[in-house]
């Protein structure tokens, strides 16, 4: 379990240095990725991680994962997470406080999901949803 919370460090920390392409050989040939503000479609593969990221990160130059905290949840890892993005325009700064769910499978990523609500991604596994107000009130853990 620890080796997944060590894995999806290195993967946020591949992601700030090298974007969606440093991160691409950390999930499985089948991955599925889910969003529900995506829109419809399947994501399966690779190439859909990079087509799910490009549309989550449209309208920003550069997005950035600031800080996060990772909490094991069986075969799952949450992170909540607080990303940055600078816009098109230089005065145009977006932060969010969003979660990913991830499932692994062979030390990869085979199912990865997004969440606007870091409460409803840690119900969503079992946990309880106020770690989302400790995580807001602790040190990040993250870079």
């Amino acid at each position: 379990m620890n080796e997944n919370l060590d894995t999806y460090r290195r993967i946020l920390e591949a992601f700030n240095r090298e974007g969606v392409d440093g991160v691409t050989p950390y999930f499985t040939d089948d991955v599925e990725i889910y969003d529900p503000d995506l829109p419809p479609g399947r994501y399966r593969g690779p190439e859909a991680v990079k087509r799910a990221a490009e549309q989550l990160m449209s309208g920003f130059e550069n997005v950035e994962i600031q800080n996060f905290r990772l909490l094991p949840a069986g075969d799952r890892v949450v992170a909540l997470l607080h990303t940055r993005g600078k816009g098109e325009r230089d005065d145009l700064v977006v932060e969010t406080r969003d979660a990913h769910t991830v499932t692994f499978r062979d030390g990869k990523i085979a199912y990865w999901r997004v969440y606007l609500d870091q409460a409803e991604a840690l119900a969503d596994v079992g946990l309880d949803p106020e770690l989302a107000d400790v995580a807001d009130a602790q040190s990040p853990t993250g870079p």
